[in-house]
């Protein structure tokens, strides 16, 4: 499957369940055949020690940076117990506060559909990919 349908078939899945984790994201690239593996993480532009994700490639956290910049997603914080039902977890301290943290934390995310809904939040926290 190319690029552009991955990025479709990720927007329908979000749409359909509005709660998806980075872990159902990588069953569906699998399902695809999608090539998403890779050694970058996802961060948060507040403070790089905010990790989302690892394990993937910039193509793959590319596809949902442009859908959240397109409005059609965005990012919100859950509990871990999301990520233990969908079969994947990173193996850092989950973050409790919101400090800047000195050493890599991991923030449990899923993305839900349409744009970020929070008043008062700025739309810019897309996060950045490092190694």
């Amino acid at each position: 499957m190319n690029r552009e349908e991955m990025k479709k078939t990720v927007l329908d899945y979000i749409n359909k369940n509005d709660s998806v984790s980075y872990a159902e994201l990588t069953h569906l690239f699998e399902e695809n055949g999608y090539d998403y593996e890779g050694d970058l993480m996802s961060c948060s532009d507040q403070c790089e020690h905010v990790v989302f994700w690892s394990g993937w490639n910039g193509d793959a956290y590319d596809m949902l940076t442009e859908l959240m910049h397109e409005g059609k997603i965005h990012r919100e914080p859950t509990i871990f117990l999301t990520y233990l039902i969908d079969g994947g977890a990173l193996s850092l301290p989950i973050v409790k506060r919101s400090i800047n943290y000195k050493t890599d934390h991991w923030l449990p995310i899923v993305f839900r559909k349409g744009p970020e809904r929070r008043e008062g939040k700025k739309h810019g926290d897309t996060g950045k990919n490092r190694k």
